[in-house]
C-alpha cells in the first residue's frame, strides 16, 4: 500500500485520531506520521482508530476479536423484525461482542450471554459491555461445552464460515491483523462449526428456540438440509441482496 492508495477520507480520519492523541489541533504531526505509517503497512483504520460503531453501540475493536462486518449489523435488524421479546439469548461466537450487546441493548429484559472459544475475544467482549453499561455475561466455551444451562429462546451465531483453502485468498490487512481462527470454518465447504452447532442444539434438546445463523451463501443448501426437523426455516438476505442468513425455528 502506498499513500496514494489511501482514500481522501481515511486521511481525515487518521488525522482526527492523531490530533486525538496529541490533545491539540495543531501539533499532532508526530502522531499522524506514526498512525499513517501503521495504515501503509495494511493495519485496518479500525484497529488504529481503536473504537467504532455498530448499530446504536459504540465497541473497542483490536486484534483480539474480528472488526465487525456490515452484514452483521444488518442481522441485527433482521433480528429485530422477527424477534419480539425474547427470554434468554444466547450468542455464539461473539467475537468483540458486539451482537451480544446489541442484543442486551434492544431486549433489555432479557438475559443475554455470549460464547467464545477464544479468551482474548471474550475479555474484549466483556471491556465492550463495561463500555456500553450494559450487563452481559461473557463466558469462554467451545459451543455448548462450558454452559452451565440450555434454556435460550433466542439462538444467534456467526460462526466462523469460510473454507480453509480460501483463508489465503483474503485481503492482506485481514490476513495479517484479524485473528484466522475466527474465519476458518473448516476444510471443504466451511461448514464445520456451523454443523456442530446445530448437532449440540439437537442433542440437548433444545425447543421452542429461535435460531439465526450468520452463512456463506454459496452452502446455504447445506445447512438447510440440517434444519429439516425445524417448523420453520428461511434463507434471509443481506443488503447486497445474497443469501446471508438463516432463520429457523422449532
Amino acid at each position: 500500500m502506498d499513500i496514494k492508495s489511501i482514500p481522501n477520507h481515511e486521511l481525515e480520519r487518521l488525522k482526527q485520531k492523531a490530533q486525538e492523541l496529541s490533545g491539540s489541533k495543531t501539533d499532532f504531526h508526530t502522531e499522524y506520521s506514526s498512525l499513517l505509517a501503521r495504515r501503509l503497512n495494511n493495519e485496518p483504520l479500525q484497529y488504529i482508530e481503536e473504537f467504532m460503531p455498530f448499530y446504536t453501540v459504540q465497541l473497542r475493536v483490536d486484534e483480539r476479536a474480528l472488526i465487525p462486518r456490515p452484514e452483521t449489523e444488518y442481522l441485527i435488524e433482521v433480528i429485530k423484525n422477527k424477534v419480539k421479546d425474547p427470554k434468554s439469548i444466547l450468542d455464539v461466537g461473539t467475537g468483540s461482542g458486539c451482537i451480544s450487546i446489541m442484543l442486551k441493548s434492544l431486549y433489555q429484559n432479557a438475559n443475554v450471554t455470549g460464547i467464545d472459544i477464544s479468551p482474548n475475544a471474550i475479555e474484549l467482549a466483556k471491556e465492550n459491555a463495561i463500555l456500553n453499561n450494559l450487563d452481559v455475561n461473557f463466558i469462554e466455551s467451545d459451543l455448548f461445552e462450558n454452559l452451565p444451562e440450555n434454556n435460550f429462546d433466542l439462538i444467534v451465531a456467526n460462526l466462523p464460515y469460510i473454507p480453509t483453502n480460501d483463508i489465503k485468498t483474503l485481503d492482506i490487512e485481514v490476513l495479517n491483523f484479524e485473528p484466522l481462527n475466527a474465519l476458518d470454518g473448516g476444510n471443504d465447504d466451511g461448514t464445520d462449526i456451523i454443523k456442530n452447532l446445530i448437532s449440540q442444539i439437537n442433542e440437548k434438546d433444545v425447543n421452542d428456540v429461535e435460531i439465526f445463523l450468520e452463512i456463506d451463501s454459496r452452502f446455504s443448501e447445506k445447512i438447510i438440509k440440517l434444519l429439516n426437523n425445524y417448523e420453520e426455516v428461511e434463507l434471509l438476505k443481506d443488503l447486497a441482496d445474497k443469501d446471508r442468513y438463516i432463520y429457523a425455528r422449532r
